[in-house]
């Protein structure tokens, strides 16, 4: 006779099968026949992860019954609570939380299951989870906070539930990233609108001393620069290298975001730490256009210590991006940021998921910051593609997904 708990190279048991397809008599069966409910597979994961992710209610209820433990972590942190609130499968969420699963569960990298609900833009679970008594401003090992994720994404609902609910607007992240620089970066006007109604600092500076207006002008996003300025944003603040966001405009070679600050009052001749003027900076990078719009409002001075061949450091501001891994691989546990240990997409992945994307995830890797010196990136690379991956980026991989195989 085959042993109940025969197990697949993965970890996968009959029983992880039954969870997922909803077969609750087969579940039954096997729990009678001695099946084990606790045994989990090679990344942690035991049968009520795999209910809660495909939203196998009735197996989950049998499992609960049979004593199953809600809060069972799997090697990144994973309770099945977190599993629920990503996939949005709100009637498991529930019932976890009524038979005593903690919304305060931490993964490795300190995010909770409201921290997935908020990137995930699951408003009826966030909500849930704040009625059981989710701490809105609890912060991951990076100091990053739902409404950070929420912003990121431009879930402008979820930004105005979770502010409603006590969030704080400006609460910054190791690197001195505040909600508004992350909707800067991407360019989410609505969440941004959200947060300074309720009295986002329009001006406040990460570590390196970088605004949201700043960060806007560096990703090329004219509708927030837009935005910032007619909010009052300070067209003229610098960055502990002397940046303005005229200079930061004029290095990704932006005409149109130049003329928007030259209008709302920008210093043309404005010099950073090194003596640069944004002139200086376009004309060194060949941006012609720009040297053709600067040229007409600068004072122009000619010095023996600069050259147009000499080579300009970019100035790039903190990012934010933390990595939800699920990968199936071990020894592939390759983390980003301060030596903290980060959830990657191949966790989930083990799930059996097929339906994440195949690149990145910044959307939500988990965070590191390191941006401190000088280097080439992309102008429109995210803050979360260069410092991690976010959640649904802690949930994808370039590696094909697993699945369980069928019976």
């Amino acid at each position: 006779m085959a042993h109940p708990d025969a197990a697949t190279t993965n970890g996968y048991t009959p029983l992880h099968i039954s969870a997922r397809e909803g077969q609750l008599e087969t579940a039954a069966v096997l729990l009678e026949a001695g099946a084990s409910h606790s045994l989990a597979t090679k990344k942690g994961f035991t049968p009520l992860h795999v209910a809660a992710k495909y939203g196998s209610l009735d197996v989950a209820k049998l499992l609960l019954q049979r004593k199953a433990l809600p809060d069972d972590a799997g090697k990144n942190g994973l309770t099945p609570l977190h599993v629920a609130a990503h996939y949005d499968n709100q009637e498991v969420a529930l019932l976890l939380l009524d038979k005593g699963a903690s919304p305060y569960a931490t993964a490795k990298n300190g995010y909770t299951p409201l921290h997935i609900a908020a990137k995930k833009n699951q408003t009826n679970i966030a909500l849930s989870l704040m009625q059981y008594g989710a701490e809105t401003n609890v912060l991951t090992k990076q100091g990053v906070s739902p409404l950070h994720l929420a912003a990121q994404e431009g879930h402008a609902e979820m930004a105005s539930l979770l502010l409603g609910k006590g969030a704080h607007a400006n609460t910054a992240t190791k690197a001195g990233l505040a909600p508004l620089h992350l909707a800067a970066q991407e360019d989410r006007v609505s969440a941004a609108e959200v947060l300074a109604k309720h009295d986002a600092n329009l001006d406040h500076q990460t570590k390196l001393g970088y605004t949201p207006l700043i960060v806007a002008c560096h990703y090329g996003n004219a509708k927030m620069v837009n935005f910032l300025l007619q909010q009052g944003a300070s067209v003229n603040a610098k960055t502990k290298n002397g940046y303005t966001p005229l200079h930061q405009a004029a290095q990704q070679g932006n005409t149109h975001i130049i003329n928007m600050l030259l209008q709302h009052g920008a210093k043309p001749n404005a010099t950073t730490v090194n003596g640069n003027t944004a002139l200086s900076i376009a004309r060194r990078l060949g941006y012609i256009s720009v040297v053709d719009t600067l040229k007409v409002v600068s004072e122009e001075v000619i010095t023996t210590t600069t050259t147009v061949t000499e080579k300009h450091k970019l100035n790039v501001p903190e990012t934010m991006t933390e990595i939800l891994d699920v990968s199936d691989e071990e020894g592939e546990d390759t983390m980003t940021g301060d030596g903290g240990e980060y959830l990657r997409a191949e966790d989930l992945r083990e799930l059996g998921d097929d339906s994440l994307p195949g690149h990145y995830l910044d959307s939500f890797s988990y965070m590191s910051h390191n941006l401190d010196r000088p280097q080439h990136t992309p102008t429109h690379q995210s803050f979360c593609q260069r410092e991690g991956v976010l959640i649904e980026d802690m949930l994808t991989s370039h590696q094909p997904f697993l699945s369980v195989p069928r019976p």
